[in-house]
């Protein structure tokens, strides 16, 4: 498979990733309420090894990353109407993990006090990167503009969190996080997937 093919393929599939992210989100939500559940959830009851593996794919934690996969196939279709917006989220959004593991790889191999920020400035990119996309799509003519709506509550949900974070250094308990997390990626994914199903009948579509 070329770049062009897997490019295409990641357009096609972003309604059906964020639906799959969307998934393991409201995975995580229930299993509190279900102990059992809950307990081999968590990974507690595996060997080091295995509990290290496990979280790696802990719903919570691919729940968060799969969107940031799905979010990226959206680019290709923006840039033929809102090349702008379309490049500064874009961009934006590639800088996030380098900003990530820079900052992460600094602070563990060499604390230097300028530089572990970075660290904490890679969910700002993501969070303005996803808000340039919402607009990008409320841009749009037809009803696929209305993916616009869910991307930027996703980005006001992760911009309200990062900002009590800064403040208070917690998020209070009564927050409906994962629940607005869940909305959004899961309303998302619906309205993509609905769109593309058009698209593949060959009607006309919002797009």
């Amino acid at each position: 498979m070329n770049r062009l093919e897997l490019r295409e393929l990641l357009e096609e599939k972003t309604g059906t990733l964020l639906l799959v992210a969307g998934g393991f989100l409201i995975i995580q939500i229930v299993a509190p309420a279900f102990p059992d559940f809950a307990g081999f959830a968590s990974g507690e009851r595996l060997p080091g090894w295995a509990g290290f593996i496990f979280a790696a794919v802990h719903p919570g934690v691919v729940g968060r990353v799969l969107p940031f996969i799905a979010l990226l196939g959206l680019y290709h279709r923006l840039t033929s109407e809102t090349p702008r917006l379309a490049v500064m989220g874009g961009t934006l959004m590639a800088l996030t993990p380098i900003l990530y593991l820079t900052g992460l790889l600094t602070l563990l191999l060499r604390p230097v006090p300028e530089f572990p920020y970075l660290l904490w400035l890679s969910p700002l990119a993501y969070m303005v990167g996803t808000a340039f996309f919402g607009l990008a799509f409320l841009w749009k003519d037809g009803s696929i503009r209305f993916v616009g709506i869910p991307l930027l509550l996703f980005s006001g949900r992760w911009t309200l969190l990062y900002a009590v974070g800064l403040k208070t250094g917690e998020v209070p308990g009564w927050f409906p996080s994962g629940e607005l997390l869940a909305v959004s990626v899961v309303t998302m994914g619906y309205l993509l997937y609905t769109d593309s199903a058009t698209r593949d009948n060959g009607t006309l579509a919002g797009s």
